[in-house]
């Protein structure tokens, strides 16, 4: 590691949403810089105008700020620092290190068909590297359009040594006189980044490793400036189930999506920091301050990991079993507030507390927040109808007027009942003796009455949280209901 103090980056271009490689680069960076007592910066990469959305960059955000991933300095916009990367492209342009190239697009790419026709390898012929200074100034000042290309060094090699793959080289012959400076004055990717990282005063830079090829560039272009090059990792790409890189065709990649779906951050932030990195093979859970004080460089992996959404849940499932009840009922209570417009919640059952008490009897089966709905939405309102399909079964098992007196029967004992908690109400269901039904039958009902479904949380929990007067309404009102069902 350098004696610098440590700064890591994270550099977005707001042409789409984050998504899952983007986010587990931007925590590989946030969990480096903390390690080792650093700064995070967060940097956007806007200069393609034509591509840019407002509302991607503030997803962008918002998504981060989701992970709990804080930036300490930014964010900054590259379109806002334009005139800073003009003063390094004249810099350069005056030590001779790059130069003005007048070759129009028709003319370069009568070059490329050319090669392309040979089965060649194209790079610029650098017809415009000749140019004496005199000349090229009188044609740029004439209002003849330019773009500024780098004068890459002849012979030799740019070496590096990569936190991931170790020393890799990179012969300079390979590579042709890039472009830096466009012909609209705008900077291009490879030469923004460096000027940046140099002036933000970036030392580490972890990145996928479809980056390696641009990171000689970079790192000429330092030279070139005659500063100090951070440290770079490239970690090998997130691939989907069929091991072809993660796309949209493998479903949706966007974090923000997942946020929606009902993922929480730690399960998010957990399953990303084990995609190319892991302790020891075999720990697999972590809260965000223990991937800071475990993480390490040195086990980063070296082949591409594969998403498996279906882990991703079992992260979910298994943080949520863990936390604290009060901590899981206000993510379920925001989130059912934020996403789920659908889930009826009555005026009075609009309560932190009350869904507390719920979530607790939904216990260890919330796989998502969002399950919440289908496990439990019965609890939130008094206004429902039970489905014919449910009435008819009961009525094909039991008979009409059988399944209707063994509910009144059962809210005859339940209104009877003295402490009314999951225990006493299960024992005495348990020993009641209703129109010769066993006791799992007893359950059917029950379940049927107060949830106008098959499955439920477990029932006594239910009913105790219902409290009694709400039993027994819905228990009477499921008998009425099948005689009527019955009749017609």
């Amino acid at each position: 590691m350098s004696e610098r103090r440590v700064v890591t980056r994270f550099a977005p271009s707001p042409t789409g949403y984050l998504h899952i490689g983007g986010a587990r680069t931007a925590l590989f960076n946030y969990l480096y810089a903390k390690k080792y007592g650093g700064r995070f910066i967060l940097r956007i990469e806007d200069t393609d105008t034509a591509r840019n959305s407002e509302e991607a960059s503030e997803a962008i955000l918002s998504s981060l700020k989701w992970m709990g991933l804080d930036w300490d300095d930014g964010p900054f916009y590259q379109s806002r620092r334009l005139d800073i990367y003009r003063k390094y492209a004249e810099k350069l342009l005056s030590e001779k290190k790059a130069y003005r190239c007048f070759c129009t697009a028709e003319r370069l790419e009568a070059q490329r068909a050319g090669k392309r026709a040979d089965g060649g390898f194209w790079a610029y012929d650098r017809l415009c590297h000749s140019l004496d200074e005199a000349e090229s100034r009188a044609r740029a000042d004439s209002g003849e359009k330019y773009v500024i290309r780098f004068s890459i060094p002849d012979g030799g090699a740019v070496s590096f040594n990569d936190m991931v793959h170790g020393v890799l080289n990179f012969q300079n012959d390979v590579l042709d006189d890039f472009i830096i400076i466009k012909s609209d004055g705008m900077p291009t990717y490879n030469f923004a980044v460096a000027v940046d990282d140099h002036e933000m005063g970036v030392t580490h830079v972890i990145r996928g490793d479809d980056h390696v090829s641009n990171t000689p560039k970079q790192l000429l272009i330092f030279g070139a400036l005659g500063v100090e090059a951070p440290g770079y990792g490239h970690v090998p790409m997130i691939l989907g189930q069929d091991k072809t890189k993660l796309s949209k065709r493998h479903g949706a990649t966007s974090l923000g999506w997942y946020e929606e779906a009902g993922f929480i951050r730690e399960a998010a932030v957990n399953y990303l920091a084990l995609l190319g990195w892991s302790l020891d093979d075999k720990t697999e859970f972590f809260t965000l301050a223990e991937l800071i004080d475990k993480f390490s460089e040195s086990r980063f992996g070296r082949t591409p990991a594969v998403f498996d959404i279906k882990k991703l849940e079992y992260f979910n499932q298994s943080h949520l079993k863990t936390m604290e009840i009060g901590v899981r009922s206000e993510l379920v209570y925001n989130y059912a507030k934020k996403y789920i417009p659908e889930l009826k919640i009555d005026e009075k059952y609009d309560d932190l507390e009350y869904f507390k008490s719920v979530t607790a009897i939904a216990g260890d089966r919330l796989r998502l927040l969002g399950d919440i709905k289908n496990y439990a939405w019965f609890m939130f309102t008094d206004e429902f109808s039970y489905p014919a399909e449910l009435r008819d079964k009961i009525i094909k098992d039991h008979g009409a007027e059988a399944a209707a007196r063994a509910l009144r029967q059962m809210a005859e004992i339940i209104e009877g009942v003295g402490e009314f908690s999951p225990a006493d109400l299960e024992s005495v269901l348990r020993n009641a003796k209703i129109e010769n039904l066993n006791f799992s039958k007893l359950v059917f009902l029950l379940r049927s009455s107060l949830s106008a479904q098959t499955v439920s949380p477990g029932i006594f929990e239910v009913m105790y949280t219902l409290g009694r007067a709400r039993s027994l309404e819905r228990i009477k009102r499921l008998a009425a209901a099948i005689e009527v069902h019955s009749a017609q």
